[in-house]
């Protein structure tokens, strides 16, 4: 096992450095975010005032550590390495704390931290700038606290989440029922209620509603196609989860009593689901990584109960597998081009800094890196600031006429119509989730275009 933790180590330190140059866009929009909080601008994109951003706390936590960091980039990294700090102790410290039924069960620590750290989703969003890893980590936590009989740890995780990811409101809407059944303290709930509360209160006096803009640009159409989405997202980072989800609870769970800790490790990736679909989400990977893991915690415990340590073994080697073989495949090529999308990125907003004229605004899908790096005034083609495009999003045309109403006089993108002139031109790498390592070498025109 010791050797085990060593590799792990090293092979953190070698993603570290390798994924240091990524940054996610949504990350640009954290950190914009947070350099106008610190400036005194609360919480506002581009010089105005928006309820743009999803993770307060996440802005909050970049700004105190820029006080000392000194840099904004470095910031974003360091908060996300403590998010994997906190990921890995909780996963630990929660995986160890289950119930020991079996001998099986001694093993489940050291698996539950492989496996956590090895996904492939988790790989992928550790060092990207954003909150994923942290808010899986509060989770873990957070149900620790719950049955460790912490309550007023558990009460505080379970307040300050849903300011980290949204999602966890619902995660809150789990536990903290069980939490206060559990104690009978009802002054909990005024702590668990308090970070909301204020949150709250702010967005609707600074925004006049409490719903993010991106909660109407991450929304997608009818449910079959959101299912369908979500589907592949989960199998895509969870297939031996999944596929081994049946068969323990069908031989685990059924005829003996289940832990309560088990049950809600079960239960809050079902209500994430729940959540999407009602919601109409288009999953990322990030959202799956968000409550996954504890399906995969509950399922090992699960499995220990019934099998031997051989076969929890060479399911926890299955697991792990899989996960490298995504990762290999798919992730680091996934990473290594939006790495270069940064560089090219970085060139346009530079173009559009020194050479487009300041009072024409200019068009733009991913708004965080160009406005971060060009402080120029843009058009949200995204609906991350003005949710009023997002009725075009699936129309070009109308999308394009929007932006013309809205002022815009250059674009960032493909050509959006014959007449636009091309002032700036690239080629933008592949940057999406395939298994045909082909593709990413494929290449797209990509430019800054006047329009007429």
């Amino acid at each position: 096992m010791k050797v085990a933790g060593v590799v792990l180590a090293i092979a953190i330190l070698a993603w570290t450095y390798f994924s240091y140059g990524y940054i996610e866009d949504d990350a640009f929009i954290h950190l914009e975010y947070a350099r106008s909080f610190s400036s005194g601008l609360g919480f506002a994109f581009a010089g105005h005032v928006s309820n743009g951003d999803t993770s307060p706390l996440w802005v909050l936590i970049v700004s105190f550590i820029h006080l000392f960091a000194g840099d904004w980039i470095v910031a974003a990294k360091i908060a996300c390495a403590a998010g994997l700090v906190i990921a890995a102790s909780g996963a630990w410290r929660l995986a160890s704390d289950l119930p020991r039924e079996t001998a099986t069960h001694a093993l489940l620590p050291f698996a539950a931290v492989a496996v956590t750290l090895i996904n492939p989703y988790f790989v992928h969003w550790s060092f990207s700038g954003m909150e994923a890893t942290a808010a899986l980590g509060l989770s873990f936590w957070a149900v620790w606290a719950v049955f460790a009989n912490r309550p007023w740890l558990a009460a505080s995780l379970i307040a300050i989440g849903p300011v980290l990811r949204p999602e966890l409101l619902v995660f809150a809407a789990l536990l903290g029922p069980l939490l206060l059944w559990r104690t009978r303290k009802p002054a909990l709930a005024m702590v668990m209620a308090i970070p909301v509360a204020v949150w709250f209160i702010y967005a609707l006096h600074s925004f006049g509603t409490i719903v993010p803009n991106t909660n109407a640009a991450k929304r997608g159409g009818a449910l079959p196609e959101i299912a369908s989405r979500l589907v592949q997202v989960y199998l895509m980072g969870f297939s031996v989860t999944l596929l081994l989800l049946p068969f323990v609870c069908a031989k685990g769970m059924w005829h003996r009593k289940t832990p309560p800790v088990v049950w809600a490790l079960l239960l809050w990736p079902v209500a994430c689901i729940a959540f999407y679909l009602a919601n109409h989400t288009l999953v990322q990977t990030r959202y799956c990584l968000l409550s996954m893991p504890s399906l995969t915690l509950a399922v090992l415990w699960l499995l220990g109960r019934v099998s031997r340590p051989q076969l929890f073994t060479a399911a926890t080697a299955s697991m792990l597998i899989a996960s490298l073989a995504v990762v290999v495949l798919i992730v680091i090529p996934h990473v290594r081009n939006k790495e270069e999308l940064i560089d090219v990125t970085s060139m346009v907003s530079t173009y559009v800094r020194d050479h487009v004229p300041a009072g024409d605004p200019v068009a733009v899908m991913a708004i965080g890196q160009v406005e971060f790096e060009s402080h120029h005034a843009l058009v949200d083609l995204g609906g991350i600031t003005n949710p009023e495009v997002v009725r075009y999003l699936n129309n070009p045309v109308g999308t394009l006429h929007w932006a013309k109403g809205q002022g815009a006089r250059y674009f960032v993108g493909r050509q959006p119509e014959p007449s636009a002139e091309r002032v700036f031109g690239s080629v933008l790498p592949y940057v999406g989730w395939s298994l045909q390592r082909a593709k990413y070498r494929d290449k797209e025109e990509f430019g800054v275009y006047r329009l007429r």
